[in-house]
């Protein structure tokens, strides 16, 4: 069974999001029963308890995971020092969340803050489901400039959260000539199970697997259901192919070359 690395899970310091159960024990034991080897544990500024010492303790309680700090809402004056203290304390990933940071893609400081961490070599994680309740702040397109955003930071380091959703399709002809870009499959890939999306990401599978990963979105998916997705659509798949999207690019992105067996 190919192993499986987690890109985008959400564990909670209270134990819960939006009501359902979400502690890093319960994501460990889920990982652990669905054969994935470890996750990227991923911050949410909007989940109440949040906070970045506490959040990069529990995360640090368990070597399989890669902590990766909530954005807020963080005016333009403070960017480059935010980012230089959440390096310091130890994070190597930011999070960005337009709706729950309250930062569009076309605001000045989204920019500023793609080129601060290309700077000092933080990764991005970037959400792209663009349907929230405030179109005038984030678009319903936001692929444009969110890649003028990536093209004024270079050596940028950026996962694609989502994949773009219905648009995947689109996003990877858009991450194709960004070496520097990763496009996760998390949401997508059990959202839209059974439409036509499932035959663009098969397709991509076969032709774009050093590109992607995966991804639970944990509580909203569990990394079973992943584990049943990636297989039914990778069947048929080198080894080599399966193993870059279940494991190794994501790996390399965040820089962990190795994980040692989970244990939940």
């Amino acid at each position: 069974m190919t192993p499986l690395f987690d890109a985008n899970a959400h564990p909670s310091l209270s134990g819960t999001i939006l009501k359902k159960p979400a502690s890093f024990p319960s994501l460990l034991q889920h990982l652990h029963d669905a054969g994935f080897i470890g996750a990227c544990a991923v911050g949410l500024p909007a989940s109440g308890e949040y906070d970045h010492k506490n959040f990069l303790a529990a995360c640090q309680a368990h070597p399989n995971l890669v902590p990766v700090a909530a954005w807020s809402d963080v005016p333009t004056s403070k960017i480059e020092q935010e980012i230089f203290a959440l390096q310091t304390l130890g994070y190597r990933a930011i999070k960005l969340h337009p709706r729950l940071c309250g930062m569009s893609v076309r605001d000045a400081r989204f920019a500023q803050v793609l080129q601060a961490c290309a700077s000092a070599q933080v990764v991005v994680f970037h959400c792209t489901y663009q349907f929230g309740t405030d179109g005038s702040l984030h678009p319903i397109d936001p692929l444009p400039a969110l890649m003028d955003a990536v093209a004024n930071a270079p050596n940028l380091k950026m996962v694609l959260l989502h994949g773009g959703g219905i648009e995947i399709l689109r996003y990877s002809e858009a991450v194709r000539s960004n070496p520097n870009l990763l496009l996760d499959l998390s949401l997508t890939l059990t959202r839209y199970k059974r439409s036509s999306v499932d035959l663009d990401i098969a397709h991509l599978f076969n032709t774009f697997d050093q590109r992607m990963c995966l991804g639970s979105d944990f509580p909203e998916y569990t990394p079973s259901e992943i584990r049943d997705r990636f297989e039914l659509l990778a069947s048929g798949l080198s080894q080599t192919k399966r193993d870059n999207i279940g494991w190794r690019n994501i790996m390399s992105m965040v820089g962990v070359e190795k994980c040692e067996k989970l244990t939940p």
